[in-house]
């Protein structure tokens, strides 16, 4: 029922930001805890995305009655880009500040809203690689920064498959699997370097090398 200006219009109420939503998620989920989930990806990174004090987090509800303006405990940092709203019926209305760090109910609605995001950007680069790579120039950094934060280790093989890193030889982004499947026989390792730039990078002595055995 509802139409797309519609959310256009609620998230520029939520976000305070005057582009377009990216990605837009609307759920509702069952079980052992209910809630309703209305997310957006912002179609271009906040000016003060890297800010040491910008406050993230969802907006936090429960039966539609206002809990708290920013709950972080909703998602990890890496995460901070997502702006949207949780309202579930089975938290209580009189929970504080200072229980919400330690309620067993929101953390757990916090890891499904962790993999529903993960999940829908899966989807998303494997249905739509152009647009996805325009969600990567804005938030790429972020995902890369979800694999080496806290409870990093326990995420990698998770967000593995959302890096992408340019290629020497397809001059373009490329994901390590699709790395991996280009692979030359006899092959083991994976090849990589980091720089100021792309050409910086391909003037490495070492780069060299690898172009001889016209590796990746």
């Amino acid at each position: 029922e509802i139409t797309p200006e519609q959310y256009k219009e609620f998230y520029h109420h939520v976000s305070k930001n005057f582009d377009e939503p990216w990605m837009t998620l609307h759920f509702k989920a069952e079980g052992s805890i209910e809630y309703t989930g209305l997310l957006y990806i912002p179609g271009t990174a906040p000016y003060d995305l890297f800010q040491p004090d910008r406050k993230q987090g969802l907006k936090l509800y429960v039966n539609r009655v206002f809990i708290s303006e920013k709950v972080e405990e909703l998602l990890p940092s890496y995460l901070r880009f997502v702006r949207g709203v949780v309202d579930s019926p089975d938290l209580s209305l009189n929970i504080s500040r200072e229980l919400l760090q330690h309620d067993r109910q929101l953390k757990v609605i916090g890891q499904n809203l962790e993999k529903k995001v993960r999940a829908d950007l899966e989807k998303f680069l494997k249905d739509d690689r152009e647009g996805y790579e325009k969600f990567y120039e804005n938030f790429g950094r972020q995902i890369g920064y979800g694999i080496v934060s806290d409870g990093g280790e326990s995420r990698k093989d998770s967000l593995k498959d959302l890096m992408m890193f340019y290629s020497s030889t397809q001059k373009k982004l490329t994901t390590l699997k699709e790395y991996v499947e280009r692979m030359k026989e006899g092959q083991k390792c994976i090849y990589y370097a980091a720089g100021e730039s792309i050409a910086a990078v391909d003037k490495l002595p070492q780069t060299e090398l690898l172009k001889d055995k016209d590796y990746e």
